[in-house]
């Protein structure tokens, strides 16, 4: 059975086909799906959907690119959220320096803080990293507290150095549907990188609505496609995909105590 560890399955397109998308999910293998929210109001909204579904859990915390309205006093309020049934994670949670205007000094106090809640309720992180490397490894070193932090680098973007620290802090990589595109740097670099990465150290993902794997690329993401990046993960791990199915079912049951 698979777990999809990534899956928005809160936006509106998505919603109100949930049933028949939920219900592909299952045909297709997947057993749970974590469901990250990106702002205080989405945290709330999720923190619902879930309760709806057996197989959706959620991840509560506020996104990068979401602090034009942000206030500090949403914070406690999210650490609130994380006690509700069903919380596996604070996320999606992380820096973004792609999308401008971009308030850095902003964007670092609210992952630092989000961190903290973390650590404080004991729940793992998903970290979202785009263009950002430097400063999100070093903020996550900062706070990590010697195993204190646990979480999920959700669609892996550093290189195989990065990798290797996040692993050697107990973190788990993932990747989305893009490493089935035609290769071009980026992904040469994400094939290099599993290819020397043990499984005990992967997640699956899909980052449903976007980045769907082939054959649906062009089209909008679901859990249900999940089959499709975990077969070309296995193929350049050189195992077989029902074995990595297994260990990172097994390794996301474990991190997120699903």
């Amino acid at each position: 059975m698979f777990i999809d560890t990534h899956a928005h399955l809160n936006y509106p397109d998505i919603l109100k086909n949930i049933d028949e998308i939920l219900s592909r999910a299952i045909d297709a293998g997947i057993d749970a799906i974590i469901v990250p929210a990106t702002s205080y109001q989405t945290s709330i909204e999720i923190v619902e959907l879930v309760q709806k579904h057996k197989m959706l859990f959620a991840a509560v915390g506020i996104h990068p690119t979401e602090l034009k309205d942000f206030d500090e006093a949403q914070l406690p309020k999210i650490e609130e959220l994380a006690k509700e049934n069903k919380v596996a994670a604070i996320g999606e949670i992380g820096l973004d320096y792609y999308w401008e205007p971009y308030d850095k000094e902003l964007e670092i106090s609210v992952l630092t803080e989000q961190l903290q809640i973390a650590k404080r309720t004991g729940l793992p992180v998903i970290l979202h990293n785009r263009r950002s490397t430097e400063d999100l490894m070093r903020i996550v070193k900062s706070e990590y507290d010697v195993g204190k932090l646990k979480g999920q680098f959700h669609s892996f973007s550093a290189g195989l150095k990065e990798a290797k620290e996040c692993i050697d802090m107990g973190f788990y990589i993932s990747f989305t549907g893009n490493i089935t595109y035609k290769p071009n740097e980026g992904t040469y670099t994400a094939y290099d990188i599993v290819r020397n990465t043990g499984a005990e150290h992967l997640l699956l993902e899909t980052d449903t609505p976007y980045l769907p794997p082939v054959p649906y690329r062009g089209k909008q993401n679901e859990p249900s496609y999940l089959k499709y990046t975990a077969e070309k993960i296995a193929e350049l791990k050189g195992i077989e995909v029902d074995e990595l199915i297994r260990v990172t079912t097994e390794n996301a049951r474990k991190l997120y105590k699903l």
